[in-house]
């Protein structure tokens, strides 16, 4: 059977006839469920005077577009797709004007889990989808805009070369489909945004999350939006000098513990006791050749997952980190945004989130055509460059 880079890359060479007939704009419209003969016909009545007027849906679709091929400027990207010439000033303008809460609406209505577990049951642990929420920054350019707003991280050796929009994000693991996400421009930390997402949890998940979040508080919080009627679970990684008191072990060698939630102000005042169920182990880490103690918490009982599958399940959580350097290295092109205004700054990242999100479908498409092992795994085996490749090939006809 051949591989799925090599049936990517027979699309590219043997079948670029079939593929340059692709329109990449057509197919961000389809993403996005927009009709494009209504807009058409919406830019007929609207238009007045001899010259072509930029609509608002060519400026989303285009910034959109513009975050695939990672070559040009962005007028030229208007101008080859929609046959406009206006300077990236007047775009940037246009931009402004537009703001950044027709692209949050944007999102929430586009962004959406692609994987189906009958089809790709390596993103599944049985029924449940696996997500993950971690947490990420964007580097903006020293504009006095983006300063008069975004203060610039303080270090050691003084401030940060560039300011800093934090991002959190819902994510689906096994696809690398951006569900959701929440940007932080006011200095909200990660425990913040994150606790936002929670809201937003799609039914028939399991949650996994770092270190960071292996705490009292983030507990009560998980405890508090998985609901079990919606098979909303959790599996998080928690530091091991944390304190709990065993309550029962369990058949399966994890148990069940009591954990203080203690008043920030006051700590010696317990406020509530939680329970949970842990499991402990250990794994290899390659990158220092040696074994590592494992501490987990866990809403999923001994009947849903033993501690060893946990254990084990715990290493998808790394597919977020994958996730966060695709965006960035490979669909960005790196961290530091190109727009001047928290306002496009915002809208930049939007349209890199949905850029992704239609890349990872067009990687669940590649996986289809090479079936087997490769489609069960869903896309976490396609190479996002190649894929990428091909998008623009699409995009250049």
């Amino acid at each position: 059977m051949p591989s799925a880079n090599a049936v990517l890359s027979a699309s590219l060479t043997g079948s670029s006839t079939q593929a340059q007939r692709l329109d990449l704009v057509g197919r961000i419209l389809a993403f996005l469920r927009w009709d494009q003969a209504a807009l058409d016909e919406y830019d007929t009545h609207r238009h007045q005077g001899p010259r072509r007027k930029l609509q608002t849906w060519q400026l989303i679709v285009g910034l959109i577009a513009h975050c695939l091929p990672m070559a040009g400027r962005f007028f030229k990207c208007m101008q080859q797709y929609f046959g406009m010439s206006l300077s990236d000033s007047a775009l940037s303008q246009r931009r402004q004007q537009l703001g950044p809460d027709l692209f949050t609406l944007i999102m929430e209505e586009t962004l959406r889990p692609l994987a189906d577990a009958a089809v790709h049951p390596g993103c599944f642990l049985g029924a449940l989808r696996l997500v993950g929420i971690d947490g990420t920054t964007w580097s903006v350019s020293n504009t006095p805009q983006h300063l008069a707003r975004i203060a610039k991280a303080k270090t050691r050796r003084g401030c940060a070369a560039f300011a800093k929009i934090a991002m959190s994000a819902l994510v689906e693991l096994g696809t690398h489909a951006p569900l959701r996400a929440v940007l932080g421009l006011d200095k909200e930390s990660e425990h913040a945004l994150s606790a936002t997402l929670l809201d937003h949890l799609p039914p028939g998940i399991l949650l996994i999350l770092d270190r960071l979040y292996g705490q009292a508080p983030m507990l009560a919080q998980l405890q508090a939006k998985c609901r079990a009627q919606q098979e909303q679970h959790f599996l998080v990684r928690v530091r091991m000098k944390l304190g709990v008191k065993i309550i029962n072990l369990l058949e399966d060698g994890s148990a069940m513990v009591e954990v203080a939630l203690r008043d920030k102000a006051k700590p010696r005042r317990v406020l509530q006791s939680l329970r949970v169920r842990e499991v402990r182990g250990r794994v290899w880490k390659r990158s220092e050749n040696k074994w590592v103690d494992v501490r987990l918490w866990t809403s999923l009982s001994v009947e849903q997952a033993t501690a060893k599958e946990l254990i084990g399940l715990y290493a998808r959580r790394w597919e977020q980190e994958l996730f966060y350097r695709e965006l960035k290295l490979q669909v960005a092109g790196g961290d530091l945004l190109g727009s001047n205004t928290p306002e496009t700054a915002q809208q930049e990242i939007a349209a890199l989130l949905i850029a992704s999100a239609l890349v990872a479908e067009e990687r669940l498409a590649v996986a289809a055509e090479a079936g087997g092992e490769v489609e069960a795994a869903g896309a976490v085996r396609i190479s996002l460059s190649l894929c990428l490749e091909h998008t623009q090939d699409c995009g250049s006809c």
